[in-house]
C-alpha cells in the first residue's frame, strides 16, 4: 500500500471510496435509504472543489498495488469551538481493508504532515456508534464533547476525540 497526497484527478476515486465506505460501514448505524440514495456524482464535485482549495486543505489517499484508491484522510483548520489547531474532515477505508493497520499508517502521515505546517493538536468527530472509532481511542485520542446531528431524517449522536500534542502520535 502506498499513501501520498491526493490530486483533483482522484476526485472520482476519493467520492466512490466515500460512498462505498458510508454503505459498507454505517449499515444498521446509518438509515439504509439515506446511505442507498448517496450520490457518488454530487459527492465528485465536492471533491473536486475541495482539492481545488490547495495546501490549506489535506487530503492524503491509500493506494493499493493497483493504484486503486481505497481509503483517504483530509483535514485541515478546525471548524468547532474546541481550542485546538486542526480537525480531520473526513477519513475511510474500504471494508476489505479495515483493520490491517492501513487506517493508523494514514493516520500517522496525515498527522505528520500537520505538524510539519506548524499545527500542534487535532480533533476528530465520529458516530458514537461506529465501532472503527475504537482506532482514535488505541491511538490515545481522548472524548472531549458529543452531540447531536442529523443525517437524512435521522438524529444519531457525535463523539470528538482530540490529541493536544500531534507530535506524540
Amino acid at each position: 500500500m502506498k499513501i501520498r497526497p491526493a490530486v483533483k484527478e482522484d476526485a472520482a476515486n476519493i467520492a466512490e471510496v466515500q460512498v462505498r465506505s458510508w454503505q459498507e460501514s454505517y449499515k444498521g448505524i446509518v438509515d439504509s435509504d439515506y446511505l442507498l440514495n448517496m450520490s457518488i456524482p454530487e459527492r465528485i464535485k465536492r471533491w473536486e472543489d475541495w482539492l481545488s482549495k490547495g495546501p490549506s486543505y489535506l487530503v492524503y489517499v491509500l493506494e493499493n498495488e493497483q493504484s486503486n484508491i481505497c481509503g483517504f484522510i483530509s483535514g485541515g483548520a478546525i471548524r468547532s469551538k474546541h481550542p485546538y489547531d486542526s480537525e480531520i474532515y473526513a477519513f475511510y477505508l474500504i471494508k476489505e481493508i479495515q483493520q490491517r493497520g492501513y487506517g493508523t499508517k494514514l493516520f500517522k502521515c496525515f498527522s505528520q504532515q500537520l505538524v510539519n505546517e506548524g499545527n500542534n493538536s487535532m480533533i476528530v468527530w465520529v458516530l458514537k456508534e461506529n465501532p472503527s472509532k475504537r482506532a482514535y481511542i488505541t491511538l490515545y485520542g481522548k472524548k472531549i464533547d458529543e452531540e447531536l446531528i442529523t443525517i437524512g431524517k435521522q438524529e444519531l449522536y457525535e463523539e470528538c476525540y482530540a490529541w493536544g500534542d500531534l507530535s506524540s502520535i
